[in-house]
């Protein structure tokens, strides 16, 4: 997951050795890739196309779990390149996860000073406040991270246990955890913090339970999570049998749809997403999150009145959707409907204040351009 949140630094001219490296790295050959990026490196003397080799070797470093020389990697990037903002990005996800975290706060904001909305920038400011224990803090940056990218499971997921710290109170965060459990089939750490929060928290070892063979039929062998999870299943008494989910889940068919559509989303196939997702809402017609989803990738697929009718029929299910409302807003903007999309925003301000405020802000923008 974390990997995925790195950024390219744009196009390479295409030297030899760098194509042959780019080759291996897609392949799988994370040796030979390295080898020949440095070689790549060596060779190239435009400041660009050595900050672009250097960038991927940064990628490849990281993968190889030498981040301290990933971080280096994407420094030297930084100093070689106007562009920046990709190099600064890398630069502080690997500081961050070599515990460099003062380092790494300062070229994360670096990338928000030449993108300010940079929605991974802020939700690895609001990890490093986290790893700082300051709650309030962590709150703030991931709420700005989350409110640049609603559609983000990681940035909730992350939110929600920073608020469940802040306000030393489990409900809003269960009520958040299974808001992306539901959304997001396929994000497996949702069900893993809420088993945490039913195993230590609350003592309910039921729930628990339940939770973490979610956690282990959603992550798969790969999971990071996967030894911690079967351990409490067997401290807690054993696999949990085909029985009724603590919280209510979509219906089978629906639920394996909406795993398949948010793999499709996550690799940008939003034609083939939008397929399965209307397919989860034929299934389960009453699930606001298949509708929620199936506008986002029609919205990606930038069918935005398309789009903003899968909002609609979220909303007709959950008319605090705040999400839903958000977006149907946004949707509405793109193909300049202004008056309507005044209205949900001020909507939007009866459940979220701040959102609805800033739709409104962004709309009288657009309206100028």
């Amino acid at each position: 997951m974390i990997l995925a949140m790195f950024a390219g630094c744009g196009e390479h001219s295409g030297e030899k050795e760098y194509s042959k490296a780019m080759d291996a790295w897609k392949s799988g050959n994370l040796v030979r890739a390295r080898t020949l990026f440095e070689k790549s490196i060596r060779k190239t003397s435009g400041n660009e196309k050595k900050s672009a080799a250097l960038n991927q070797l940064g990628l490849i470093l990281w993968q190889l779990n030498e981040t301290d020389a990933a971080a280096e990697a994407f420094s030297k990037s930084c100093n070689l390149t106007e562009n920046l903002t990709g190099a600064n990005l890398n630069m502080g996800i690997a500081l961050f996860h070599a515990g460099r975290l003062d380092d790494a706060e300062v070229a994360l904001n670096n990338v928000l000073g030449e993108t300010p909305g940079n929605e991974t920038a802020l939700a690895m400011l609001g990890m490093i406040e986290m790893r700082k224990q300051n709650w309030s803090g962590a709150a703030s940056e991931l709420t700005k991270s989350y409110r640049a990218d609603p559609r983000s499971p990681a940035a909730l997921n992350a939110l929600a246990l920073a608020e469940l710290h802040k306000n030393q109170s489990s409900d809003a965060a269960i009520r958040r955890l299974q808001q992306v459990a539901s959304a997001y089939p396929s994000y497996a750490p949702a069900a893993y913090n809420l088993a945490l929060i039913y195993d230590q928290w609350l003592g309910n070892k039921s729930a628990a339970r339940e939770w973490y063979t979610q956690y282990l039929q959603r992550a798969g062998a790969e999971g990071s999570r996967v030894a911690d999870a079967k351990e409490a299943v067997e401290r807690l008494g054993g696999p949990v049998k085909a029985t009724a989910s603590p919280a209510p889940l979509q219906s089978t068919d629906a639920t394996r749809l909406m795993t398949e559509g948010a793999k499709l989303l996550s690799e940008k196939r939003y034609k083939d997403a939008a397929a399965l997702f209307q397919k989860a809402v034929e299934a389960e017609p009453k699930n606001k999150f298949a509708h929620y989803n199936l506008g986002h990738a029609l919205f990606n697929l930038k069918q935005y009145r398309d789009a903003g009718q899968a909002y609609v029929e979220a909303l007709k299910l959950d008319p605090r959707y705040a999400d839903a409302r958000y977006m149907l807003a946004y949707s509405l903007v793109q193909v300049k409907q202004w008056k309507d999309a005044e209205r949900e925003a001020k909507e939007l301000l009866k459940v979220d204040t701040e959102r609805g405020s800033q739709m409104l802000k962004y709309i009288s923008e657009a309206r100028k351009r």
